[in-house]
This record gives C-alpha cells, sequence and structure tokens, in this order.
C-alpha cells in the first residue's frame, strides 16, 4: 500500500469518525441468523478508533449472555434531527461481556470501560466494513424566473 493510499484512507476515517462524533446517536440492529437475537437499540454515547471500530454500551440482555452469537453481522444509522446527513455502517459485532479482556483495550477512554464492565450493561465493538455517508440538505429551489429562462432555452438552443 502506497503513503497516498495510506494518507486518503487516515483523511476518510477522520472524516467518518467525526461524523459519527457530531450525531452521537445511532439505532443498532444485528442482523443474525441464529434463532436468539439482540433486540434493536437506539444508542447514544459511543466512541470510534483509528482501527476503524465503534464501541458502545447496551443493556445486558435478560437471556443467558451465552445464548447469543459472540459475532454477528450488524449495522448502525447515525443519525440526529436538524442535522442534513447521517451514516449507516455495515460490519461485525463483537459482544464485550469479559471485563479483563475489555480493560485490554487501551484504545477505550477509562469511562467507557467501566461503563462496559457494569453488570447491567454489555458492550459491544463494531468493525465497520462499510459506511454510507448521505448528504439530505436541501436543493437549492430555483425561482419559477430561473426555471423558465432554462426551459425557453433549451427550446430554442
Amino acid at each position: 500500500m502506497t503513503t497516498a493510499t495510506t494518507t486518503a484512507q487516515e483523511l476518510e476515517m477522520n472524516v467518518l469518525k467525526s461524523k459519527i462524533l457530531e450525531l452521537q446517536s445511532a439505532l443498532f440492529y444485528t442482523e443474525s441468523i441464529s434463532l436468539v437475537k439482540l433486540p434493536t437499540h437506539v444508542i447514544s454515547d459511543v466512541e470510534v478508533d483509528v482501527e476503524g471500530r465503534i464501541w458502545f454500551v447496551v443493556p445486558r440482555p435478560a437471556q443467558h449472555i451465552d445464548a447469543f452469537e459472540k459475532e454477528m453481522p450488524a449495522k448502525l444509522d447515525f443519525f440526529r434531527k436538524g442535522k442534513d446527513f447521517f451514516v449507516k455502517v455495515r460490519g461485525t459485532a463483537v459482544l464485550l461481556t469479559d471485563a479483563d479482556k475489555i480493560n485490554s483495550y487501551e484504545s477505550l477512554s477509562a469511562d467507557m470501560r467501566k461503563k462496559m464492565s457494569d453488570n447491567g450493561s454489555m458492550g459491544i465493538m463494531v468493525k465497520i466494513e462499510h459506511t454510507d455517508l448521505v448528504d439530505n440538505s436541501p436543493k437549492s429551489a430555483q425561482s419559477w424566473l430561473q426555471s423558465s429562462r432554462s426551459h425557453l432555452s433549451s427550446w430554442f438552443f
């Protein structure tokens, strides 16, 4: 891999990270084919590391944690009311239930490690595989005069 490619990927990751942190809210869906699936969650506190992983916490499910797959396909839809863009992420979700393993991730903040180690919570790490940054800003509307001029010019020219 060339240095230019690496720099472009780092720049793309930095833009993605800033957009995700600006939005902060997402719907988390698992796309597991297992009989026991994690429910959809609204998440509001995320961290993104330089390796392209998204970290967050969800409430621990009522079922025994071993009933769930440890890794599964998942998607995150980041959004925020009033923002003119949203981010869709697809990747592999990894359930983090072992406190010792959670504490071994040095890229996580101490606050996030503490939340993940809580008995009522479960940490999830999503390895980003595909992203879509969707610009939803309103398009500038032409006035009727500008619109009619363009129509007339297209007829005659």
